[in-house]
């Protein structure tokens, strides 16, 4: 199967494996790729509120000029590292969610 070229036009280089199985160093590729990309669509979501807010409307290819206040711009990073936090909270192999609290368990034994 013959793959597209590199978006740069350089050669690919051999793939770099960090887990004894290459697939799983893939599919975190994979993921980390797909989390950039809902980045920017939330980046540019909330670059298109503060639009809308400040003018009432929103005149084509603003977003692609738009450049944040000072006040803005402290939101979008804060977002920002708010995600990436999160995102990367799993790659530590712990326990994330919370769960029921014990004593409210018992509410949904159904047996």
């Amino acid at each position: 199967m013959k793959h597209a070229p590199h978006p740069t036009g350089l050669p690919f280089k051999p793939e770099q494996t960090f887990f004894k199985d290459p697939a799983t160093d893939r599919l975190l590729a994979m993921v980390m790729t797909l989390a950039a990309e809902l980045h920017v669509a939330r980046d540019r979501l909330t670059t298109l509120e503060m639009v809308l807010e400040k003018s009432g409307h929103l005149a084509p290819g603003v977003l692609d000029t738009f450049t944040p206040t000072p006040e803005q711009a402290a939101k979008l990073n804060a977002d920002r590292q708010a995600f990436a936090n999160e995102l990367m909270l799993q790659t530590l192999g712990v326990e994330v969610s919370l769960g029921a609290p014990v004593e409210g368990v018992d509410k949904f034994d159904r047996s």
